[in-house]
């Protein structure tokens, strides 16, 4: 092909091509367009863009997607000798460093693609000068640093796109230069602050604003109404005040709103809308607003998507609903709607996501749920509906949608046989705390091709497990968890070689665990807990190595924790509680990694979810009282081995687990003393030793837990003065009582003698028996000083105590929403 010296185009975009480029390419001097462009997963690469230097006559050239990883720093060189480059797009190439400053020698360039590289730099300044640019897109770049004022200067500039980046900007500037001829403005996810300015009514031309995921403030200007070319508004996830402004019904071309996410309040009304027959698509959920439409509006526009959840709209269903022929998605979770969900609900011809979550609807389940032909997505969870599952007549065609959640309602009666028919098109079911009752029907999975995530749990059910549940071939999420199940695991539950969740905790099983469950590799979640288990833990549990949270607790296990559980790479969350366990604690549970280092690998977001509905959730036992984990489920770490018979000393190497939230080992028969390693746990926030034989003083090196929020060590025998820290002065008497030989404010009893902790004397044994150590005494220090260090550590004590609860009222207010 290089010697081809009279070509002048040449489009070998999106052809599958591997390898490296020739650089034969070259000698095609003449050249004007040349495009490699491909998909950011491409084969194709580049570890030199040298020649390219002679493509003098070269106007257009696209690389996006072209591996130029290995390409040096220098790359701009080359590409600024293109002095008749028009368009240079090199998105999702793989670059890193800066962007070259010898890009600017491009006197006639008008389009420039960077976006999609790393290149850890800030926003080149230089690009102001670059005045025949109309099209800029720098999104996902890692850029930082502030946004050139002067780019409202530039004389061309049309388009501009450069969000998610770490950017420093005040949109109140930003939109006080002129912009000619700006018509496209994306900067989402860019950190921009400020309020939006009444001048950006001046920016005529604007046909999409795209400011999402930001940190503005203030209200929505009236002067938007002003810009008459806009189709897209996109204001979501900000912290905009006040009414939106009913000019914004003036805007006939819009075709996209949202604004949802913000704490804008006042009245909707059908001013808002009275021109708006191009609109498709709006959001304004999350906000405080109040609608006030007539019931017999009739609005001018024909929506694709509505989003209106949490927007604090009472009684009845909104009747213009009713007109929205072209509605494939309508959400208006966590309202007050009441009363029956209207029929003529059903009827609209492409509904395909209907999300009512968390409203006051009442009446059976609708039988048009089953016979749609468009519906795919259902959720009704946290209603009231009432009555029996369907049973339609054999062979009816009838089925459940793609995904339907029907939880939290009041649903009775038996789970009837036709639902193995109607799960043959299903991917997601949830049946979860309502009030079934009766056998899961043997059929379950005889025609569930498609079924990934099946929530049966908090009901009535009762029987065995069916052995047809490891037919469920494509099974990731099952949960019959908290009903009246009896019987043993059926070893055909090993069959699901897709399963990551297992939940069958709280309820009558027997038996042994079956071995089979080793064949299922991508458990990340197994939940066996309060139930009549019984034998040994099982050791190929190792060969589990996704497995990050596992519960046995309140079972029959017996024996020693085999040292295989040590061996789990990703294991964050670990309980054994109440269980006949005996033995000491291994002290290879020091060397788990997650909980040594609190590294976590899920993608960005602290849930665990699969699929659109599902949400995973787990309980921890923290002071006597059990907390629910779902939205930071992630993030929480523990290692329960609570009320068993464990014997020995607490392994030192427990102080390693730096990573870990909350430790429990009471209701033991462990002695010996508490090592002075756990000061070493900095993000402990829960540590329960109490009912067990220990002896000794409490750690000095307890000062460094800033953030212990609960602490018990009641009913052992600890001895000696309580430390005077800060930490320590804030507990309750009842976190020290049962240890007779203790002293201290904490417990109010005086010590007679000076009994302070001797630094590292206790917690390290000599010998085989360990029982050799060493006290010295010290002269107590002046209360001034005890007195100024605990007014600066004070603080720190506070908001530790503090956190637990933090973490309790961030899962409230998500479930909230």
């Amino acid at each position: 092909m290089g010697l081809l010296k009279n070509l002048r185009y040449l489009n070998l975009s999106t052809a599958g091509f591997a390898g490296t480029i020739p650089w034969q390419l070259g000698n095609l001097s003449a050249l004007t367009v040349l495009d490699f462009s491909s998909s950011a997963n491409s084969m194709l690469k580049s570890p030199d863009l040298s020649w390219l230097s002679n493509l003098t006559a070269l106007k257009y050239l696209s690389l996006n997607g072209v591996d130029l990883s290995a390409t040096p720093s220098s790359w701009g060189q080359p590409v600024s000798r293109l002095s008749q480059l028009i368009d240079l797009k090199m998105s999702n190439c793989r670059l890193t460093g800066s962007i070259p400053p010898s890009l600017r020698n491009l006197t006639y360039l008008e389009t420039l693609y960077l976006d999609g590289n790393t290149f850890q730099s800030e926003f080149p300044p230089w690009l102001v000068n670059m005045t025949s640019l109309v099209t800029l897109r720098l999104n996902s770049s890692n850029l930082n640093g502030s946004l050139p004022f002067g780019l409202s200067h530039m004389p061309h500039i049309q388009s501009i796109s450069s969000g998610n980046n770490n950017l420093f900007a005040n949109v109140t500037q930003i939109f006080q230069g002129p912009w000619k001829k700006l018509a496209f403005f994306q900067m989402r996810k860019s950190n921009l602050q400020g309020s939006l300015p009444s001048s950006i009514g001046n920016l005529t031309s604007l046909s999409l604003l795209d400011l999402k995921h930001n940190k503005l403030k203030g209200t929505i200007p009236e002067s938007l109404g002003l810009l008459r070319s806009l189709t897209v508004l996109d204001l979501g996830y900000n912290q905009l005040t006040g009414p939106i402004p009913s000019s914004i019904g003036s805007l006939s071309k819009l075709i996209n709103i949202s604004l949802t996410h913000n704490s804008l309040s006042g009245a909707i009304s059908e001013s808002h809308f009275h021109t708006l027959h191009n609109l498709k698509y709006l959001d304004l959920s999350s906000n405080k607003l109040a609608f006030n439409i007539t019931a017999n509006w009739t609005p001018p526009f024909d929506l694709f998507v509505l989003r209106l959840a949490n927007c604090h709209i009472e009684g009845k269903f909104p009747l213009f609903l009713k007109s929205q022929r072209s509605m494939m998605t309508l959400d208006l979770s966590n309202n007050t709607l009441t009363g029956k969900i209207p029929s003529w609900l059903w009827s609209l011809p492409k509904l395909t996501r209907l999300v009512l979550w968390h409203n006051q609807l009442k009446g059976p389940i609708p039988s048009q749920l089953y016979n749609s032909t468009s519906l795919k997505e259902v959720g009704l969870r946290g209603n009231q509906l009432y009555g029996n599952l369907p049973n339609p007549a054999k062979g009816s065609v009838a089925g459940f949608p793609w995904e339907l959640d029907l939880s939290i309602n009041k649903i009775s009666g038996p789970i009837p046989q036709q639902i193995c028919t109607m799960l043959r098109s299903s991917n997601f079911l949830s049946l979860a705390s309502n009030e079934l009752e009766g056998q899961i029907p043997a059929c379950i999975c005889e025609e569930t091709e498609y079924l990934e995530a099946l929530d049966l749990s908090a009901n009535k059910l009762n029987g065995q497990l069916p052995s047809n549940f490891g037919n469920c071939s494509s099974l990731k999420v099952l949960n019959v968890a908290d009903n009246k199940l009896e019987g043993q695991i059926p070893v055909e539950v090993g069959k699901l070689k897709k399963l990551q969740v297992l939940h069958i905790s709280d309820n009558m099983l027997s038996g042994h665990v079956p071995s089979s469950l080793q064949n299922c590799k991508m458990l990340e979640i197994l939940d066996l807990s309060g139930n009549s288990l019984l034998g040994k833990v099982p050791e190929w549990i190792a060969d589990l190595s996704k497995l990050r949270i596992l519960v046995l607790r309140s079972n029959n296990f017996q024996g020693e924790i085999p040292i295989q559980i040590c061996y789990l790479q990703k294991l964050q969350f670990l309980d054994l509680a109440m269980n006949n366990l005996s033995g000491s604690i291994p002290q290879h549970l020091s060397n788990l990694p997650t909980l040594m280092n609190r590294t976590f690998t899920s993608s960005g977001s602290s849930e665990l979810t699969y699929g659109n509905y599902y949400k995973e959730e787990i309980h921890m036992v923290v002071k006597g009282h059990e907390w629910a984990y779902k939205y930071i489920l992630s993030t929480v770490t523990s290692l329960d081995l609570s009320a068993n018979n464990f014997t020995g000393h607490i392994p030192v190497g427990m102080g390693y687990l730096k990573g870990l939230l909350s430790l429990n080992l009471s209701h033991n028969q462990l002695t010996g003393y508490i090592p002075h390693e756990l000061g070493e746990m900095e993000n402990l926030e829960a540590l329960d030793l109490c009912c067990n034989q220990l002896r000794g003083r409490i750690p000095e090196t307890f000062a460094d837990l800033d953030f212990l929020g609960y602490l018990n060590l009641s009913d052992n025998n600890l001895s000696g003065r309580i430390p005077d820290l800060p930490h320590l002065e804030t507990f309750e008497p009842s976190s020290f009582s049962g240890n007779p030989e203790l002293c201290g404010p904490q417990v109010h009893e005086k010590c007679n003698f000076d009994t302070s902790y001797s630094g590292e004397a206790e917690g390290k044994e000599e010998g085989e028996d360990g029982e050799n150590w060493w006290e010295s005494w010290r002269v107590g220090m002046g209360m001034g000083i005890v007195i100024g260090f605990a007014s600066v550590i004070g603080v720190l004590t506070l908001s530790g105590q503090l956190r637990t609860i933090y973490y309790k009222f961030v899962d409230n207010i998500m479930d909230f929403f």
